[in-house]
């Protein structure tokens, strides 16, 4: 399996640099990093230059990319809200393109449960369109993530597969973030066996099905040994990320143990 790690745009010079030892002894095979576009101008320039000396020293670790997900960063609230968004989607990727990062994830945003869900799906569509099509040009895919609650667009698996056929681009796929999965008030694993096709990229953590904990495998009560075995039986081969909070690259070795267990 391949392993990568998230890296959030808070972490220093000095986290990245303690990261050497997972990539020297190909622990990890890939980050996702994230668009620092709410950092200050010192704190994008050594994020930035924190990625690029992992990619000039390790040319062969693989950039996923986190687009903007704040509450008003999303593709489906009213204009008034979300004004700039899809413009921030897309200078996000014009980011992530300087590292050759292929995949993007993305969050399609709140919605208001008083409006039909339709509504939104109906709305998102070409914004997704031109998001695809824009991305086209770095050779990059966008992938959506099902999201842990009903107050936010790509619920259920249904809904999710509904907008990715509609949209209709080749450059278009599924995240499938576990621990949003367990929360949510679907069979974890209905979202793997109904957009297995467009499945792309993985997030795990685990949780107690109570809130999105980011807790460490094992911490929760996801049934991994289930997870694992859909996988291996739809041939899933792309990233396995793990999404847990950590402090140090201490928890990150541990943390990768989880995996191993699966291989």
């Amino acid at each position: 399996m391949k392993k990568c790690f998230t890296i959030n745009p808070m972490r220093t010079k000095e986290e990245f640099e303690s990261y050497d030892c997972l990539f020297k002894n190909n622990i990890y095979q890939a980050i996702e990093i994230f668009y620092p576009y709410q950092q200050s101008i010192s704190q994008l320039k050594d994020y930035t230059q924190s990625v690029y000396n992992i990619q000039n020293k390790y040319p062969n670790i693989e950039i996923v990319c986190h687009l903007p997900h704040a509450m008003y960063n999303g593709l489906c609230l009213d204009e008034h809200l979300n004004a700039g968004s899809l413009e921030i989607m897309m200078a996000a990727a014009k980011f992530a393109s300087q590292f050759s990062a292929k995949k993007l994830t993305l969050h399609l945003g709140h919605i208001n449960k008083e409006i039909d869900r339709q509504y939104y799906v109906d709305k998102v569509i070409p914004l997704l369109q031109t998001l695809c099509d824009y991305v086209k040009q770095f050779n990059q895919v966008v992938m959506i993530e099902n999201m842990p609650c009903d107050n936010e667009l790509g619920y259920s698996p249904e809904e999710l597969l509904e907008i990715i056929q509609r949209v209709n681009r080749n450059n278009l796929k599924f995240i499938y973030d576990c621990g949003h999965a367990h929360v949510s008030t679907y069979d974890d694993v209905s979202y793997l066996y109904i957009l297995k096709d467009y499945l792309y990229h993985l997030h795990y953590s685990d949780n107690d099905s109570s809130r999105d904990a980011h807790g460490k495998m094992g911490t929760g009560n996801i049934d991994f040994d289930k997870q694992f075995k859909v996988l291996k039986e739809i041939n899933y081969n792309e990233l396995h990320c793990m999404e847990v909070i950590y402090k140090t690259v201490d928890d990150l070795l541990l943390y990768v143990k989880d995996f191993n267990k699966y291989e």
